[in-house]
């Protein structure tokens, strides 16, 4: 990689972790610095599955690092917040009005459902939902339980919570050819788990 890819891709870390380091509301239990950080890992790790050059593949690194942003502004909506940030960043870094617009469409393309338009876009789409296709979605969906409960102000029982998040694996696809096969897998085997325990559910007061 090129020293200018290293320079703008540090300038774009260092500047990300600045603010979500001190600005994440502590309610974002999910929409934090570790989400980012793993989206940035998986968007590499497609990125290059899909053989990107190394242009393209700055560019959904930048776009990873920015996606969610706005969540230290708010919730509904956060993905403009999020491209208006990178614009302005990206900007004052004299970066390519041709290559912000295409990571603001990046940024844009991750807003549920999502609607990428491009490789770019279904390679951050992807990347921003990669822990459907974990070993660790369980534990990773404990944590967007509890950010979604404290913005809706609405405490679901554990059966609804099941019921919700089964539906929503059922109506998300992935699209990169890498995602399909590296982790389209692992995710059918987290709905299969997740129905099991449905179909085991038992009510206990504790769940209310």
């Amino acid at each position: 990689m090129g020293d200018m890819h290293k320079q703008i891709l540090a300038a774009t870390e260092d500047y990300i972790i600045s603010i979500l380091s001190s600005k994440t509301p502590p309610c974002n239990t999910y929409h934090n610095l570790a989400h980012t950080e793993d989206v940035v890992g998986s968007s590499i790790e497609i990125g290059v599955g899909e053989m990107l050059t190394p242009d393209d593949l700055e560019m959904v690194q930048i776009a990873a690092w920015f996606h969610d942003l706005g969540y230290i502004e708010k919730t509904a909506g956060h993905e403009e917040v999020s491209a208006a940030y990178a614009s302005e960043f990206l900007s004052s870094e004299n970066y390519s009005s041709n290559k912000i617009e295409k990571i603001i469409g990046c940024i844009r393309a991750t807003k549920v459902p999502q609607n990428p338009h491009n490789k770019f876009e279904q390679i951050i789409c992807d990347a921003d939902l990669n822990h459907i296709g974990r070993k660790t979605f369980l534990a990773r969906n404990d944590l967007f339980k509890s950010e979604f409960e404290y913005y809706s102000n609405d405490h679901l029982t554990e059966k609804e919570w099941l019921t919700k998040t089964i539906e929503f694996l059922n109506q998300h696809h992935f699209f990169t050819g890498y995602a399909k096969k590296n982790f389209q897998p692992q995710k059918e085997k987290n709905i299969r788990a997740l129905e099991e325990q449905l179909k085991n559910f038992r009510f206990d007061p504790l769940n209310i």
